[in-house]
């Protein structure tokens, strides 16, 4: 079977350890991070991969959450789409915590990943003082992050957490966070592209679209 692989950016280095973890090379694609700031935009991006592959691949492994629903209504003629059951990157880097829907209620999450991205919350500070100035770029900074108390570094193991802590502590301080570092996990990936496909991922037929029903029970995150 011919499998294509198709990524979010935003856990690059997760899934290329996953990958080297398990010796396996396959072909893959990058999707750009940016694509999540809207689910639909997200959505047609991943169709025209989809669409570029017809023909070539068996099998078509996302290394995405369903984003917003932005996985919903994808469709392959002749692949058989796979997708983790989960609701967003968050959620499959942090799996193994029975505690993660309470956490999630007032912590930030970053990695390596997240800090590489156009919109990184540092990146997003320094668009926001250059247009508005300091007092309003500190005005809306502080609505944004008004209801969150943490700022969680996750250490997949993918990246050295020493390096990028500095950066980190700089954006605790920035938008008034305490930064917490906290073990995540990869094992969901590594299953993916091991082919280990169980009642954790979606494992859809050619010429079906991917549907609600595929992640009943997962909890919609924002994209």
């Amino acid at each position: 079977m011919k499998r294509l692989l198709i990524v979010c950016e935003t856990i690059r280095d997760e899934v290329e350890l996953a990958m080297k973890k398990q010796g396996i090379e396959m072909e893959t694609v990058w999707m750009p991070n940016n694509l999540h700031d809207s689910p639909e935009r997200l959505r047609d991006a991943l169709q025209v991969e989809i669409n570029k592959a017809e023909g070539y691949y068996d099998e078509l492994l996302f290394a995405y959450g369903n984003c917003g629903n932005g996985l919903l209504g994808l469709k392959s003629e002749k692949a058989t789409i796979i997708i983790p059951r989960y609701g967003d990157c968050i959620d499959i880097l942090l799996s193994e915590k029975g505690n993660l829907e309470r956490i999630r209620t007032n912590t930030y999450f970053l990695t390596q990943g997240w800090l590489r991205g156009d919109k990184s919350l540092d990146k997003e500070y320094e668009h926001n003082l250059k247009k508005y100035g300091e007092k309003r770029a500190k005005m809306v900074t502080n609505i944004m992050f008004k209801n969150y108390k943490n700022l969680m570094l996750i250490d997949t193991g993918a990246y050295d957490v020493k390096e990028a802590l500095p950066r980190v502590n700089d954006i605790g301080k920035l938008i008034g966070l305490e930064v917490v570092i906290s073990q995540g996990n990869i094992s969901p990936l590594e299953k993916l592209v091991l082919g280990q496909w169980d009642d954790e991922f979606c494992v859809v037929s050619p010429g079906r679209p991917t549907s609600k029903d595929d992640f009943d029970g997962v909890a919609v995150r924002k994209a």
